[in-house]
C-alpha cells in the first residue's frame, strides 16, 4: 500500500497485509512525524464478494497507465474490492490484455504510448467481443466539462480527473460494475 505523509508529503510503501487493524499509527521516516493510516475500508457484501450484478463471478478490471506509480496507487485503492485486476502500461498492451481477459471494466489514462486512450476506446468499441466492456477514462490534464463530453462521445462510459479522491474512484468503479 502506498501512503503519503500529511506533514512532508513523502510517499512510501507499507505492507498492510501484515497489520491486523483497520487503522495503524505510522511514523514518517523522512520527517519523523506520526500519523494514522486507514488500512481496511468498511465493505459492503457485494464489495467483499467481488461480484457485481447477477453474474455470480468475480469482476475483472484492467488498469491502464504508463506511469507505474499511478497504476500502483489505483491498485491500492481498489484493494478492498475482491476483484481480479490486470495491468497494462500502454494502449497496445492493454488491447491484448482486454481481448484475452474480456474484463468487466477498463480504467484507462488518455495519454498512453503506442496507442492513446482515444484510439484504445475506439478499438474496444469496434470489436464485437469486447465492445460492451465498461470504460472509465482518466486524465491529469482536465480541461473542464468539454473534455468529459469529448471522452464520452468517443465511447467511454465515464470520465474522472486524476486528482480524484479514493472514495470517488471506488464509487465510480462500483457503479460501472453494477450497471
Amino acid at each position: 500500500m502506498i501512503i503519503q505523509c500529511p506533514n512532508c508529503s513523502a510517499r512510501y510503501r507499507i505492507d498492510a497485509s501484515k497489520i491486523n487493524r483497520e487503522v495503524a499509527r505510522v511514523k514518517c521516516p523522512k520527517c519523523q512525524s506520526g500519523f494514522e493510516v486507514r488500512l481496511r475500508a468498511r465493505q459492503s457484501a457485494d464489495q467483499k464478494s467481488g461480484t457485481h450484478g447477477s453474474c455470480g463471478r468475480r469482476s475483472k478490471v484492467v488498469v491502464v497507465d504508463d506511469a507505474r506509480f499511478f497504476r500502483e496507487v489505483v491498485l491500492d485503492i481498489l484493494q478492498p474490492l475482491d476483484i481480479e485486476i490486470f495491468k497494462a502500461g500502454d494502449g497496445a498492451e492493454a488491447l491484448e490484455v482486454i481481448r484475452r481477459e474480456v474484463p468487466d471494466l477498463v480504467i484507462l489514462d488518455l495519454k498512453l504510448p503506442r496507442m492513446d486512450g482515444y484510439q484504445l476506446i475506439r478499438a474496444i468499441r469496434s470489436d464485437p467481443a469486447i465492445r460492451n466492456t465498461r470504460l472509465l477514462a482518466m486524465s491529469s490534464v482536465f480541461r473542464g466539462e468539454e473534455e468529459a463530453r469529448k471522452v464520452t462521445l468517443a465511447g467511454a462510459d465515464d470520465f474522472l480527473n486524476k486528482s480524484f479522491r479514493p472514495e470517488h474512484l471506488l464509487q465510480r468503479v462500483n457503479r460501472l460494475l453494477d450497471s
